[in-house]
């Protein structure tokens, strides 16, 4: 009786923001409808049925961010995984990740169950995909954690949602319409990291978020830049927060714009020259191994929640060894 009043409350206090949230998934369907965002084609890639989509938003005249674009698409054509890109705004701001993502994800849940995506991966502008062999399966949890819909990471500042895979599924739709509204129904909340803090503060302040959400290791698929000519590995960060050959992606939040050209090049020179020290085959990684043990190792309290996430990787392992 007490977990079910629990669970009851849990709603209660979703369905205050219920009006909100339904007018506003209302006006921004119609939007989503005619929004100028479209979905790349992977010709060449496997002609498996995808099961993971990659979802990203570009617009305006920085021209770095349609060279790091180029490295996604590289992965989506020989893995077949179909890239949808956001070219003009719907909302306003870094708000439109959350804006394309649900229209994304109500697209698919349109469509009949086998017929769907049951994953998406979003990514920022800002990241280099470093090994297009890498397939994204590989970080997603086991069949029998069906209950697990959000797969982050989270630093220093606590959740970090540059890159994060979001399960095609109802109530990922209700966590990022609840996002979208919160600065509506909570304006005097001060949102520090803008649509991250919103994601964070849900997850904080609901039980039936927070239970199904799993923070992974930072490396697996946002991993941060080693030294700034892409080679050394960097004194001043944690080595299981750097980039190594073999890795997904190099991710590079809170560089200034005026910046970017500089700190991304050595990384996409290396990406664009497609190295075979870079682009390992998942067999000869350590992913295989430390993605069982991880999921694995999850231990659960009350109502499912992570209450323990494995140790990092060693620092032989983080140089790639």
């Amino acid at each position: 009786m007490a977990r079910s009043y629990q669970i009851k409350s849990q709603r209660l206090k979703l369905s205050a923001v219920g009006h909100v949230l339904l007018a506003f998934l209302g006006v921004f369907v119609l939007l989503s409808l005619f929004s100028n965002h479209h979905k790349i084609a992977t010709p060449g890639a496997s002609q498996r049925t995808p099961t993971i989509g990659k979802v990203t938003m570009i617009y305006g005249s920085h021209s770095i961010y349609e060279r790091t674009l180029e490295t996604h698409k590289e992965h989506s054509r020989r893995l077949g995984y179909p890239l949808t890109v956001l070219r003009n705004p719907i909302l306003n701001g870094i708000w439109n990740k959350l804006a394309i993502l649900q229209s994304v994800l109500l697209r698919e849940l349109e469509k009949p169950a086998d017929q769907r995506l049951q994953w998406l991966f979003w990514f920022d502008s800002d990241t280099v995909l470093m090994n297009p062999n890498m397939p994204l399966e590989a970080f997603l949890p086991p069949p029998e954690l069906s209950n697990m819909h959000l797969l982050a990471s989270r630093d220093w500042n606590g959740l970090h949602s540059g890159d994060f895979f979001l399960r095609v599924h109802p109530w990922s739709v209700e966590l990022l319409s609840a996002a979208l509204a919160y600065p509506v129904v909570k304006p005097n909340v001060q949102l520090m990291w803008i649509e991250q803090s919103a994601i964070n503060n849900v997850l904080a302040e609901n039980e039936y978020f927070a239970r199904s959400t799993v923070y992974c290791p930072l490396r697996w698929f946002n991993a941060y830049m080693r030294h700034p000519n892409g080679v050394d590995l960097n004194p001043d960060t944690p080595l299981h927060l750097q980039v190594s050959p073999g890795d997904l992606l190099v991710h590079f939040p809170g560089t200034p714009k005026a910046n970017l050209t500089q700190i991304l090049t050595p990384y996409l020179e290396i990406a664009e020259s497609h190295s075979r020290d870079w682009e390992v085959p998942l067999e000869e990684t350590r992913y295989i191994d430390e993605t069982k043990r991880f999921w694995a190792d999850l231990r659960f309290g009350s109502f499912g929640r992570i209450t323990s996430i494995p140790e990092t990787i060693g620092a032989d392992a983080a140089k790639g060894n």
